[in-house]
Order: structure tokens, then sequence, then C-alpha cells
């Protein structure tokens, strides 16, 4: 039998990192992520979380660690050198904010296509991302992890 690699994937916000960034409402009443492309604010006012030590636990380990955000693509520079800063070298960064609304779906599109070559261990801070999951996905809420002795 082949072993698959293990790959694990942490959303930023509320995941990895407590952000200040806010939805924003339009008032057709759809939700802007205006406040999620400000470099300064996510560079500035990030504070990690406890999910950031698995990170950096699987990444040491070799296993490969990626980052899937519904953020834009304006500001994957700016997660790159926020992860970089606290240890944590991507394999890669997947934003789908640039996609549009339906964020879940996004989510689970790249995790299937990822359950391809290895077995996916998600962690996510919103249910409906989680519950779009793709059956093969082992996943967490991020609020359910705690840190192992």
């Amino acid at each position: 039998m082949i072993r698959k690699n293990k790959a694990f994937v942490f959303d930023l916000d509320g995941t990895l990192f407590e952000t200040t960034a806010k939805e924003i409402m339009l008032a057709t009443g759809m939700a802007r992520y205006a406040e999620f492309a400000d470099v300064r604010m996510l560079l500035h006012e990030s504070n990690p979380l406890s999910l950031l030590e698995l990170a950096l636990e699987v990444q040491s380990e070799g296993h490969e660690v990626y980052i899937l955000t519904a953020r834009n693509s304006c500001v994957w520079k700016a997660i790159a050198t926020l992860l970089e800063k606290h240890g944590v070298t991507p394999h890669y960064i997947f934003t789908v904010g640039d996609r549009g609304y339906d964020i879940p779906a996004y989510k689970a599109e790249i995790l299937e296509q990822l359950a391809k070559d290895a077995d996916v261990y998600f962690y996510d801070d919103d249910i409906k991302n989680l519950d779009a999951c793709p059956l093969n996905i082992k996943k967490l809420h991020a609020h359910d992890y705690t840190r192992r002795e």
C-alpha cells in the first residue's frame, strides 16, 4: 500500500492569527472584504493563535503546510511576510477572495485537488467552510483545537 503524504491546510484569519480585519457590508447587503486587503493591518495588527504552533510542528516534521484564505491575492506577499516572521514557510498560499462570494465552495475545490496526492487535514474557524469540505478531508474547527502536551 502506498502511503500518501500529509498536507496540513490552515485558514488565516481566526485560525492561525487573530486579526482586526472586519467584514464591511455594502448598501446592497453583500459583504465587502475591504479591510482584508489592508496590508498594514495584516502585518501590524495580527496576533498568533495556538494553531500556529501546530503549523510549525508539522512543518518541522516534514509535512506540507498550506494556507487557504478568503483574502484577496493583493495581500499574498503580506501573508507570506507575516508567516515568515513567525517561522512558517507554506508550500503554497491559496487566496480565494478574488473569485467571488462562495468561499466555502472555492475552498472545497482546492481541498479536493490537494486530496488527490495527500491526506489532507483542514483547520478553519468558519463552520460553513468546514461543512463544505469533501468527505475525504479530515477537518477541525479552529476553536476546538487544544494544544497536545
